[in-house]
């Protein structure tokens, strides 16, 4: 990611909570502008058009939430709680409080046409960092996923798929709703991998 001036950062910042409010169709560059406390012109100068400030902006919240995955782990790694429960029981709050994750799951779920690419190749590799840190999980708890890859592999593709419907969840759902999914899908993959201990 670029080196950004104060004022592109600026620009982006006021972006990223207007694109996760409004979407790409309903944001506006002069609104964009005007909470980055410039005008609209001035933001011409950092950035050639909408499509330009809407990926520098998606691809900073894919970063900053990457950032946040791994230090999920790490104090998962920590800590004495189950491999991946840390990032499922702090979503919901995250979400709610990161601007960053609503845009980019917004924008995974509804990507604007002319820059899907880079939406969908930005979204995988955040979901990489997650299954890459629920391995990594895994393998510091159970003696078996150093060694089989292969159930291993399932484990982690079942762990996104717990995490992909949590996203849907956080969109659609209301937090009680969220929290008694998340406590389900929780409870049935410690009961899964309690049976390969």
């Amino acid at each position: 990611m670029k080196a950004l001036s104060p004022s592109a950062a600026r620009v982006c910042d006021a972006a990223i909570g207007h694109f996760a409010a409004y979407g790409y169709d309903a944001s506006s560059l002069n609104e964009i502008a005007q909470l980055a406390g410039m005008r609209k012109a001035s933001l011409y100068a950092h950035f050639a058009n909408k499509d330009a400030l809407f990926v520098e902006a998606f691809q900073r919240a894919l970063a900053a939430e990457a950032a946040f995955v791994e230090s999920t782990f790490r104090q998962e790694a920590a800590g004495d709680v189950a491999p991946g429960h840390w990032l499922v029981l702090h979503l919901a709050e995250r979400y709610q409080g990161s601007d960053n994750l609503r845009l980019i799951l917004r924008t995974a779920f509804l990507p604007p046409a002319d820059i899907k690419p880079v939406v969908t190749s930005g979204f995988e590799r955040y979901l990489e960092g997650v299954r890459v840190g629920f391995c990594r999980a895994l393998s510091a708890r159970y003696s078996w996923a150093r060694s089989e890859g292969t159930r291993l592999e399932l484990y982690a593709d079942a762990y996104l798929g717990i995490i992909d419907s949590l996203h849907v969840e956080l969109m659609y759902a209301d937090p009680a709703v969220y929290a008694r999914r998340a406590a389900s899908l929780l409870k049935i993959l410690d009961d899964s991998l309690s049976l390969n201990r």
